[in-house]
């Protein structure tokens, strides 16, 4: 990824290649609606560290949003976020619609099962149940995977070429996932927080320890960025010395 003169070009400054990362948004779209499915699902893994079931996937789409960047460029990763939030926004969309036609059949496991997975909360028309997400789950998942994931691409793209690769990644991606819970939580508790449901220090208690599971994946995620980048600066070398 360098220019005639050696110097390390930002992703935003590559020459585009007419390449698509169809594959890596489609695994983002994928990692998005899985890690809807678990947001509500919370964890104790250690005493007093409450943690939803979706950090355990989401930081990955992070680790797509880097690859993309580093290997298809700014724009492209920027794309690839509002295509997967899209496509997410539709999925969901759709499963509403497959829902409605028997929404009060607790006899049907498929509808059953639909509706305690994505659309677990209803209003009703006459005698009529129509279903549909929690509005703190969903709004808040969208709003906060569409923002922090262009600021980890603004802050990769606008620091890139002053450090190595790896640190500009591990910092931009602190950076965007702190932001991201920022937030996501407040949106996620804010109705269970207004309804009495869940207390303040309750909120809190759950708000820092989603920072120290980022804190925790931040690590993770930057030895496995390492690993694949190496892996796949070594593939594409191969092939540019078969190609010559």
């Amino acid at each position: 990824m360098e220019n005639k003169i050696g110097v390390l070009r930002r992703p935003s400054e590559r020459v585009s290649e007419k390449k698509t990362p169809v594959f890596l948004t489609g695994l983002l779209t994928v990692l998005l609606i899985v890690s809807y499915v678990f947001t509500v699902k919370t964890y104790e893994p250690i005493k007093n560290i409450v943690i939803s079931g979706g950090i355990l996937i989401y930081p990955f789409t992070f680790l797509l949003i880097a690859y993309i960047s580093k290997y298809y460029g700014f724009k492209e990763a920027r794309k690839s976020v509002f295509i997967s939030s899209g496509l997410f926004a539709i999925f969901i969309l759709l499963i509403i619609l497959c829902v409605i036609p028997e929404p009060n059949s607790a006899t049907t496991s498929y509808n059953a099962v639909i509706q305690y997975l994505f659309t677990n909360d209803y209003f009703t028309i006459g005698e009529q149940r129509i279903f549909y997400p929690l509005l703190g789950q969903f709004f808040g998942l969208l709003i906060a995977y569409i923002v922090s994931h262009l600021v980890y691409s603004a802050v990769y793209n606008a620091i890139h070429r002053y450090t190595v690769d790896y640190l500009a990644m591990g910092l931009s991606f602190f950076i965007a996932a702190i932001l991201d819970r920022i937030i996501f939580m407040p949106l996620l508790y804010l109705e269970n927080l207004l309804d009495g449901l869940n207390t303040f220090d309750y909120f809190i208690k759950c708000l820092t320890s989603e920072f120290m599971a980022t804190i925790v994946f931040s690590i993770i995620l930057i030895i496995v960025y390492i690993i694949w980048t190496s892996i796949t600066d070594k593939v594409i070398k191969k092939k540019e010395l078969l190609k010559n």
